[in-house]
Protein backbone atom coordinates (compact mmCIF):
# COMPACT_ATOMS: atom_id res chain seq x y z
CA UNK A 1 0.00 0.00 0.00
CA UNK A 2 1.60 3.24 -1.07
CA UNK A 3 0.63 6.12 1.13
CA UNK A 4 -0.38 9.45 -0.39
CA UNK A 5 -0.53 12.98 0.88
CA UNK A 6 -4.14 13.90 1.62
CA UNK A 7 -5.35 17.18 0.19
CA UNK A 8 -6.00 20.01 2.58
CA UNK A 9 -9.76 20.37 3.14
CA UNK A 10 -9.40 24.15 3.01
CA UNK A 11 -7.51 26.77 1.06
CA UNK A 12 -3.90 27.35 2.10
CA UNK A 13 -4.74 30.96 2.94
CA UNK A 14 -7.75 30.01 5.08
CA UNK A 15 -5.82 30.33 8.34
CA UNK A 16 -4.53 33.85 7.72
CA UNK A 17 -3.61 36.02 9.53
CA UNK A 18 -2.46 33.34 12.01
CA UNK A 19 -0.70 31.08 9.51
CA UNK A 20 0.10 32.50 6.09
CA UNK A 21 -0.45 30.63 2.84
CA UNK A 22 3.27 30.23 2.14
CA UNK A 23 3.84 28.56 5.52
CA UNK A 24 0.92 26.21 4.91
CA UNK A 25 2.24 25.37 1.46
CA UNK A 26 5.71 24.58 2.78
CA UNK A 27 4.37 22.60 5.72
CA UNK A 28 1.88 20.56 3.73
CA UNK A 29 3.52 20.23 0.32
CA UNK A 30 7.10 19.78 1.50
CA UNK A 31 7.24 18.77 5.18
CA UNK A 32 4.27 16.40 5.32
CA UNK A 33 5.02 15.10 1.81
CA UNK A 34 8.52 14.16 2.99
CA UNK A 35 7.03 11.96 5.73
CA UNK A 36 4.83 10.22 3.17
CA UNK A 37 7.65 9.73 0.66
CA UNK A 38 10.10 8.45 3.26
CA UNK A 39 7.54 6.10 4.80
CA UNK A 40 6.84 4.62 1.38
CA UNK A 41 10.59 4.13 0.82
CA UNK A 42 10.98 2.49 4.22
CA UNK A 43 8.29 -0.14 3.61
CA UNK A 44 8.71 -0.69 -0.14
CA UNK A 45 9.49 -4.33 -0.86
CA UNK A 46 9.08 -5.45 2.77
CA UNK A 47 6.48 -7.56 4.52
CA UNK A 48 5.09 -4.28 5.88
CA UNK A 49 4.25 -2.79 2.49
CA UNK A 50 0.56 -3.72 2.64
CA UNK A 51 -0.09 -2.70 6.25
CA UNK A 52 -2.36 0.17 7.14
CA UNK A 53 -0.87 3.31 8.66
CA UNK A 54 -2.49 2.42 11.98
CA UNK A 55 -0.90 -1.04 11.99
CA UNK A 56 2.49 0.39 11.06
CA UNK A 57 2.36 2.98 13.84
CA UNK A 58 1.26 0.36 16.39
CA UNK A 59 4.32 -1.76 15.68
CA UNK A 60 6.73 0.90 14.40
CA UNK A 61 9.20 0.42 17.23
CA UNK A 62 9.79 -3.16 16.18
CA UNK A 63 10.05 -2.40 12.45
CA UNK A 64 12.63 0.35 11.99
CA UNK A 65 13.44 3.91 13.01
CA UNK A 66 12.48 5.11 9.51
CA UNK A 67 8.99 3.64 9.86
CA UNK A 68 8.68 4.98 13.42
CA UNK A 69 9.76 8.50 12.49
CA UNK A 70 8.06 8.87 9.12
CA UNK A 71 4.99 6.78 9.87
CA UNK A 72 4.58 8.66 13.12
CA UNK A 73 5.02 12.01 11.38
CA UNK A 74 2.43 11.12 8.75
CA UNK A 75 0.06 9.81 11.44
CA UNK A 76 0.44 12.98 13.54
CA UNK A 77 -0.44 15.12 10.55
CA UNK A 78 -3.53 13.11 9.60
CA UNK A 79 -4.98 11.36 12.66
CA UNK A 80 -7.55 14.03 13.42
CA UNK A 81 -9.39 13.13 10.24
CA UNK A 82 -9.65 16.80 9.33
CA UNK A 83 -6.92 16.52 6.68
Amino acid sequence: MAFTLPALPYAKEALEPYIDAQTMEIHHDKHHQAYVDNLNKAIDGTEHAEKSLEDLVKSAGSISPAVRNNGGGHWNHTFSGKY
